[in-house]
């Protein structure tokens, strides 16, 4: 996973550089775009539409996959861990406009997503046989979340956010269609 990541880094990297010619980046209304993610700080995969409804928002669905090994973190002898799924809504509100950027290349954003949250083997510590029970939950999400995509090419975008909700960092590729 880790080479994985590594090559995927590194694509967008040469990407970045390798791109000169790029026209204006502003999110609008009638823009549509797919973005796919990884997770940094827990593994998980992610995937969200964007549909321009207004100068600078966009909506759309998305569908995400994390897996946390909290038993690293925590000390506890045994290695537990477990997996949530999200599908829900997202809304996303480009800053490019507000903050006056005049860098067509960097599109700096706040989003917010809510949905379901499929909790897979949530655990729960046991006080009576002081150990772990494991269980399957079904719960509301709202994701509030920060980020900034930067233009690799016309179509092409790689993008980067912090938030709360899956993995607290996240970064991976958008394309425009």
């Amino acid at each position: 996973m880790k080479k994985l990541f590594t090559l995927f880094s590194l694509s967008i990297a040469l990407l970045a550089i390798s791109s000169n010619k790029l026209s204006a980046q502003t999110f609008k209304k009638g823009d549509k775009q797919f973005n796919v993610g990884l997770g940094l700080l827990a593994f998980g995969g992610y995937a969200s539409a964007e549909f321009g409804i207004e100068e600078n928002i966009g909506i759309g669905p998305i569908i995400g996959y994390t897996y946390y090994n909290a038993g690293i973190l925590t000390g506890y002898a045994g290695d537990y861990g477990y997996g949530q799924f999200r599908a829900g809504a997202r809304g996303a509100y480009h800053l490019g406009d507000v903050l006056n950027l005049n860098d067509d290349k960097l599109d700096p954003y706040v989003a917010v997503s809510a949905g379901l949250v499929f909790d897979r083997d949530g655990y729960i510590y046991n006080t009576s046989t002081g150990g772990v029970d494991y269980k399957t939950r079904t719960l509301p999400f709202i994701n509030p979340r920060v980020g900034a995509s930067m233009a690799v090419s016309e179509t092409m975008r790689g993008y980067a956010e912090l938030g709360w909700g899956g993995s607290w960092l996240q970064a991976g590729i958008s394309f425009k269609f």
